[in-house]
Order: structure tokens, then C-alpha cells, then sequence
């Protein structure tokens, strides 16, 4: 059922997106995309459609990926992501470093914010390893020229480091819980 579960969210994202457009709200809304969906439908095609139903700029849905997807017909997959970067959209690469990452792939790949996965930043205070891992992935994602976001940002330090180490983006409770959409517009009211 993920195929269908996600073309669903994927629609309810746009709707969202939509909405907030009309009102003029600058904001955006990342995606998953499953590694089998890739199986199954043209993502490509899927993607194009939605925006040109819905109206949306293609820029603030972003497509989030895990290393995964990745992992087989590499060619085929990095030629999606670049079509897909090349009609506007947004690439993440979701959960860096939680599973079997490449140095070699993450240099050809076609990404534009790597998200790093948090299970380096709980491990930093007690290990330094971890700590001198999590800057060396945020200089390289600087370098190659890919946004870093780092996830699980929980606490005031730990936002202090990571924009020390040069991180940029931040995702985590330290900000706020996950929210409901409309709890959420009162809570960007509120922070703007």
C-alpha cells in the first residue's frame, strides 16, 4: 500500500501548498519518496502533474530520498533526481550517514540539501568521534556545494555547535514538535 499511501500525501502536500500560495505564505513542504515508487511509477512524470494540477511553484515541494534509493540502478536513479532538479524541484537526501553512504555517489549525486541524520548529533556530547564526524559532513556538504540541515536538534547548545560547525539548517524539537497543519500556521504566525 506505500505506493498509494504516498501519492496520497503527496496530494495532500500540494493541496497545502496551494493553499498557501492563494495567501501568499512562502513556505514549503518535503515529501518522501519511497524506494518503491521508483519500482512502480514514473516519479518524474507523478511530480509534474501534481504541480500543474495544483498550481504550485515546483520549488517549495521538496522530494526528500533516503541513501537506499540509491543503492541500485544508480545511473537510472541519479538521472530522475537531475530531471526532477532541473524542473524546479528541491532534493534532499534524507537520514545522511544512518545508512550505507557513499563518498563516491554523494559526489556525482544530484542533491541540494544533505540531511544528516541525528543519530550523530545525540552522540556528540559524549563522543567526540562522533562530534568531528558530524563537522567533517557539514564542510563537505559546504564544499560540494549542498545545503547541510542537521535533524533532532533538541536543545540551545546543540543549535550553538552545529552554527558554529557552519551548519545552516536545523530541524528538531528545539523548534517545535511535529504539528497539525493548522496548529502549524499559528505557530509560523507567531515566529515570523
Amino acid at each position: 500500500m506505500i505506493i498509494e499511501i504516498d501519492r496520497y500525501m503527496w496530494r495532500c502536500a500540494c493541496e497545502i501548498l496551494a493553499g498557501w500560495q492563494k495567501i501568499g505564505r512562502d513556505l514549503f513542504v518535503s515529501v518522501n519518496i519511497s524506494p518503491k515508487d521508483f519500482y512502480f511509477m514514473d516519479i518524474n512524470e507523478e511530480f509534474a502533474n501534481l504541480v500543474k494540477e495544483y498550481g504550485i511553484d515546483p520549488g517549495k515541494l521538496r522530494i526528500e530520498i533516503t541513501e537506499t534509493v540509491m543503492m541500485t540502478d544508480v545511473e537510472k536513479r541519479m538521472r530522475m533526481l537531475s530531471d526532477l532538479r532541473h524542473a524546479g524541484f528541491i532534493v534532499e537526501m534524507d537520514d545522511f550517514g544512518s545508512g550505507y553512504s557513499s563518498l563516491n555517489l554523494l559526489k556525482d549525486m544530484p542533491v541540494d540539501v544533505l540531511k544528516i541524520d541525528m543519530t550523530f548529533l545525540s552522540k556528540t556530547t559524549d563522543d567526540n568521534k562522533a562530534k568531528t564526524i558530524l563537522q567533517n559532513i557539514i564542510q563537505l556538504s559546504e564544499d560540494l556545494g549542498i545545503f547541510s540541515l542537521t535533524e533532532g536538534v533538541e536543545t540551545k547548545d546543540q543549535l550553538a555547535m552545529l552554527s558554529d560547525m557552519g551548519c545552516k539548517l536545523f530541524q528538531g524539537y528545539y523548534f517545535s514538535k511535529p504539528l497539525p497543519m493548522t496548529e502549524f500556521e499559528q505557530y509560523y504566525l507567531g515566529h515570523k
